[in-house]
């Protein structure tokens, strides 16, 4: 299963690599979001993959919704994780396949086709970039921490962001918001990030992010500090998380004010 899923992200990421620097069209333009044709051929082709492979299965992917078929397996599909990025050519986006097995996230496999890093981690197994293991650092210090902040798109409001995240602003190195979150979870198995704060996002666009970061090392929880324990996919439910390399994982929890 890792290696269709594998194969899925590898032939999407390509498509998407291929088209990068052409115009976009828009399927339809909001004002949070962006739908591009190249988010369906991208889609189409992940599907076509696991079909072909697993018929039983069934898959859940951004834009075509779910598949729905008889079995105890769930692909959740985000086929271009970072439209808006993509959109404008700010090149940091991935393709995002994650499994669902029983009602637990046992494989992640993230392709960002620009950088040529292909992320993937089986439960229990490890993480890994390019066949390289993973792990998170052991970085202490609040004031040198680098993170990311993540939000629903249409459940926070601006000024919620705002409030929510002055606190990291003002007391860590640096907040960005790089509109990708599957890779943002990537930065932090492989060391890169120290903190990822996620605000009433849904599931299905940090996943596979979920399992290469646990795999790595990292301590994922929720805002009142219980592990994360994941929770049989729906797609109308958001989540609010926590995820650090564990020593900063404290100090970085005291500054989430609800």
């Amino acid at each position: 299963m890792l290696e269709i899923a594998k194969e899925a992200a590898l032939q999407a990421g390509d498509y998407l690599q291929s088209r990068f620097l052409e115009t976009h069209v828009p399927d339809e333009e909001l004002h949070n979001d962006v739908k591009l044709p190249e988010d369906k051929e991208s889609e189409r082709r992940i599907i076509e993959v696991l079909q072909r492979q697993f018929p039983t299965h069934t898959i859940f992917s951004e834009e075509v919704g779910m598949v729905p078929r008889e079995d105890e397996y769930l692909w959740v599909v985000d086929p271009l994780d970072g439209t808006n990025n993509y959109f404008i050519g700010f090149p940091y986006f991935s393709v995002s396949i994650a499994l669902q097995h029983a009602g637990d996230l046992v494989l992640g496999v993230i392709y960002n086709p620009v950088a040529n890093q292909l992320f993937w981690a089986q439960k229990g197994k490890g993480a890994y970039l390019n066949g390289k293991p993973l792990s998170v650092n052991r970085r202490t210090d609040l004031r040198k921490a680098v993170g990311t902040y993540i939000r629903g798109r249409d459940t926070v409001t601006k000024e919620e962001e705002f409030r929510f995240t002055q606190p990291f602003v003002t007391e860590t190195k640096r907040l960005m918001r790089n509109i990708a979150p599957a890779l943002d979870w990537c930065l932090l198995a492989n060391g890169w990030l120290d903190y990822i704060v996620m605000q009433r996002s849904g599931i299905m666009d940090v996943a596979a992010g979920i399992v290469i970061a646990r795999e790595a090392g990292a301590t994922i929880t929720d805002w009142q500090g219980n592990p994360y324990r994941h929770q049989p996919f729906r797609d109308e439910d958001d989540t609010s998380l926590v995820a650090s390399n564990g020593p900063l994982h404290e100090k970085i929890s005291s500054l989430i004010v609800e």
